[in-house]
């Protein structure tokens, strides 16, 4: 393949022998000195990082709100029109005649199971129950909804949160270094996707600084997830043992029982990612891809029913019309007393999702890059894009949208929406089935959280070693994995000592800015690698 304009092959120094062979030495070690860095910083002063942390979210919410909302607007408007074009469906992310090296099935298991997989089950029900009770719509209406207008409103700004807005993250990363990676033969590493821009400059500290700001917000958006899971993992345990180890008389999981949870989850992942793509998280994804099913089914069956079908599309049509306005809206706190809730609930949830989705996108594109060598980019698009935004609004539809209808006919009685945010799943189960078959689901789930977790986090230690290593075989080493895994432990485990499961956000709001401007980057590389690459098929 013909290079054109400043599309050149990076030459990444790497080391040549010892423990960092395969690695580039300055981000592999910066990335680690940074991060153990921070967790020294919460380990020895955690007043005054707790604070720090607040003081740097509310500077976030002011100064990046609106530049979180308007940057993933762009996105999805971007993939929308790219997916049209009559070059998507020739281009591909390869050498002209490259074919998928994986399934069409394998391929949708492993990415959505591996970019979102714990998140929708952490909040499979609690967030649609949340926007049940408060949300932009019903702080803003003159009347109060009926329940069957707050179940399809609440359900609509859960499809905002998780549909084709944060795959359209995830789609512009993995198209940025796919073609660089496979079509334009570039290093698996973060920087090839600016190759258009910066050209050999990324060799040096530019490039450098791109792939530690990667890392970083790689360690941000996985150290998120697993806390959110462990959350899930000890509250389900107390369920079913009735333990005050892994949640106390308010239903708060205790840093001790989140502490033995992390040691072993982070173990299990270890052993996934030291046996390789594979036979680790492919079996695992695939794995948790059925157990979630069985999940679904049984919400469907013995709570919503037939009815759940009705919420599906009321809720989707409801989305997509409002598409252009959900997507774009900035509520002005100083507007009236309602617009400033409504700008502290977007602060709360949509921001918060916008910076985990940014956060995730380095290592879901780089596990998305590697697993779609000779997909062409509609072909892309519609598997990683919209294929799972269906599968994310048919999942919260089964299983949030079951507990909304139990308590819009007053089957659950308040309970579900009583319950604290780590129960409410829990609870939901107890209402819809007998005691004794409640106890295996609610079994199923924490494995099943526990199974996610895993997938997840092998995920990221694969594309930070990738990363690290300028994408060098010579760096998959069982050591490193390990190494990382304990850096990626050290750092969640300072992160819920400091400030427990609520200073995640803070973390991750923070932690998301600089990837984004290497975000909005990419839209323009794409922009130019799409052009060289129709310029060459013209030529030939």
């Amino acid at each position: 393949m013909a290079f054109e304009g400043n599309i050149t092959r990076l030459e990444i120094h790497t080391v040549g022998q010892g423990f960092y062979q395969g690695f580039n030495p300055v981000v592999a070690m910066a990335t680690k000195t940074i991060t153990l860095f921070l967790v020294a910083l919460l380990v020895l002063l955690p007043g005054a990082s707790g604070a720090a942390i607040g003081t740097l979210r509310t500077l976030t919410l002011s100064l990046f709100g609106g530049w979180y909302i308007y940057l993933m607007a762009a996105f999805v408007f971007f993939c929308l029109l790219l997916v049209v074009l009559p070059s998507a469906g020739r281009i591909v992310l390869g050498p002209d005649g490259a074919i998928p090296e994986h399934s069409t099935l394998a391929w949708l298991c492993m990415m959505f199971c591996a970019g979102i997989g714990v998140g929708i089950l952490v909040f499979s029900v609690s967030e649609p129950v949340s926007h049940f009770v408060r949300n932009p719509e019903n702080l803003g209406a003159a009347t109060k909804l009926s329940p069957s207008e707050q179940a399809v409103s609440a359900l609509r700004f859960v499809y905002l949160h998780w549909g084709l807005s944060a795959w359209a993250c995830y789609a512009v990363t993995g198209l940025a270094l796919g073609l660089a990676c496979h079509r334009y033969n570039q290093p698996m590493t973060m920087r090839s996707a600016l190759t258009p821009l910066f050209g050999h400059r990324l060799e040096g500290p530019l490039g450098h600084l791109i792939d530690i700001i990667s890392l970083l917000a790689i360690i941000a958006g996985i150290t998120t997830t697993i806390v959110l899971g462990l959350e899930q993992i000890c509250s389900g345990l107390s369920v079913l043992t009735g333990s005050r180890f892994f949640a106390d008389q308010a239903g708060n999981p205790p840093l001790t029982a989140l502490l033995t949870a992390l040691v072993v989850a982070i173990s299990i992942a270890i052993a996934s990612v030291v046996s390789g793509v594979e036979r680790g998280i492919k079996w695992t994804s695939q794995f948790g891809i059925a157990l979630a099913f069985c999940v679904l089914t049984v919400f469907v069956a013995f709570g919503g029913g037939t009815r759940v079908a009705g919420l599906l599309l009321e809720a989707s049509a409801d989305y997509f019309t409002q598409l252009p306005v959900l997507i774009t809206t900035l509520y002005d706190p100083g507007a009236s007393a309602v617009a400033a809730e409504q700008r502290a609930w977007q602060g709360e949830w949509t921001i918060f999702y916008w910076a985990w989705w940014i956060a995730f996108a380095p290592f879901v594109g780089v596990f998305l890059a590697r697993i779609s060598r000779g997909r062409t980019l509609r072909e892309f698009i519609l598997g990683a894009m919209f294929v799972p935004t269906a599968m994310c609004f048919v999942w919260f539809a089964g299983t949030g949208g079951s507990a909304l209808l139990l308590e819009g006919d007053g089957t659950a009685g308040g309970k579900i929406l009583a319950a604290e945010h780590a129960f409410r799943i829990y609870q939901a189960v107890d209402l819809m089935l007998a005691p004794e078959g409640a106890l295996v689901i609610k079994a199923v789930l924490v494995f099943l959280f526990l199974v996610l977790i895993v997938a997840s986090t092998t995920a990221a230690i694969i594309a930070i070693k990738s990363i690290g290593a300028a994408g060098s075989d010579l760096a998959e080493t069982p050591m490193h994995s390990m190494l990382w895994a304990v850096v990626i432990a050290a750092i969640t485990g300072a992160v819920m000592a400091v400030g427990g499961v609520a200073s995640i956000r803070d973390v991750m709001i923070v932690g998301a800015v600089p990837f984004s401007a290497i975000m909005a980057l990419m839209l323009v590389a794409v922009v130019m690698m799409i052009g060289a690459a129709r310029r060459g098929g013209e030529r030939a």
